[in-house]
């Protein structure tokens, strides 16, 4: 039985209703998975006359939403195009927990617009922790190179010390431990955890985070467990040495410390997940792009491959239930 998955249409001013309408002409795609898509008509319309797509929905379907007058406006910021990608996430995610479907895909938003449409969240990860009144969730990186997760996601880097607490990285760890065992469907494995300072403080000279905060929580963490606790590691002779190549799963302390590694091996077929959550979510590992909207030139690779993760992380999820 195929994964039902929702997809939402995201800053409708973005390349986000562009890279949908390119994944629905594949019908190689459309015909091997169940896609919905969540958006104003409008946008659909709009894109699909602009482009002139031929788009048939023989193989998917359109879940329309009501969030009054679209003007679309390729390229700009705008408080209605943010308020109806809030919509169409807020209303995936509440059809999800429903069981009406198994996995939401996101495309990208605009957290600027998305907070002047009334959504006050730093971006997909945070408000679907809120709307699922979940404790916590993890950002997580996939690729066939190497995944990464993300201890904190979108704090200004002179907060992430101070956030790094014993607290959080057992609920990350916890979240991580998780993953690997239920959606990566793993009977067990190894993570790498890297050290938030250069040289991973080199011994508490450099910084103190890696003695006190990280390495008490790898110690403990994995007693009794499946999955093993490496590190902190050194992050440039980590990713220097392909120490990665080691482990299901990689954290990092902070945004960029994953993320410029990650997009220089994985290139445009990484995909962002949310670990934690009730049900399946991925996303295209990119943004808006709104300086190449509305120009018919963007690639729905990114958006293909987070179609193909979330229905392997719901079948992974299923099997291992």
């Amino acid at each position: 039985m195929k994964s039902r998955i929702i997809i939402t249409i995201g800053d409708y001013n973005g390349i986000g209703p562009e890279i949908i309408l390119k994944t629905l002409r594949n019908r190689r795609i459309t015909q091997k998975y169940n896609l919905t898509v969540i958006s104003p008509p409008e946008v659909l319309y709009y894109y699909s006359n602009k482009f002139k797509y031929n788009v048939y929905a023989d193989n998917f379907d359109i879940l329309p939403i009501d969030t009054g007058k679209v003007k679309v406006q390729p390229g700009m910021l705008s408080s209605h195009a943010g308020f109806t990608a809030g919509a169409a996430i807020k209303t995936a995610a509440e059809l999800c927990m429903q069981g009406e479907y198994d996995a939401v895909v996101t495309a990208p938003i605009n957290k600027k617009s998305l907070n002047l449409g009334g959504f006050n969240f730093s971006g997909h990860t945070e408000m679907l922790t809120a709307i699922t009144e979940m404790k916590d969730s993890c950002m997580i990186m996939l690729s066939g190179v190497f995944n990464i997760a993300f201890a904190t996601t979108h704090p200004p880097l002179k907060k992430v010390a101070s956030l790094i607490t014993k607290e959080l990285l057992v609920s990350k760890f916890n979240i991580c431990r998780k993953a690997v065992l239920s959606d990566f469907a793993k009977s067990s494995g190894n993570i790498g955890v890297l050290g938030l300072n250069p040289h991973a403080g080199d011994d508490g000279l450099i910084g103190a985070e890696e003695n006190k905060v990280i390495t008490p929580v790898i110690i403990k963490a994995g007693k009794n467990s499946r999955v093993k606790f490496k590190g902190p590691f050194s992050p440039d002779a980590f990713f220097a040495s392909k120490k990665y190549r080691n482990f299901a799963l990689t954290i990092a302390m902070y945004h960029d410390q994953g993320l410029i590694p990650f997009k220089m091996l994985s290139g445009h077929k990484g995909t962002n997940y949310t670990a934690g959550l009730p049900f399946v979510r991925t996303s295209p590992d990119h943004g808006t792009a709104f300086d190449i909207a509305g120009k018919n030139i963007a690639d729905p690779v990114s958006l293909i491959e987070a179609i193909k993760w979330a229905d392997k992380l719901t079948r992974n999820r299923k099997q291992s239930s």
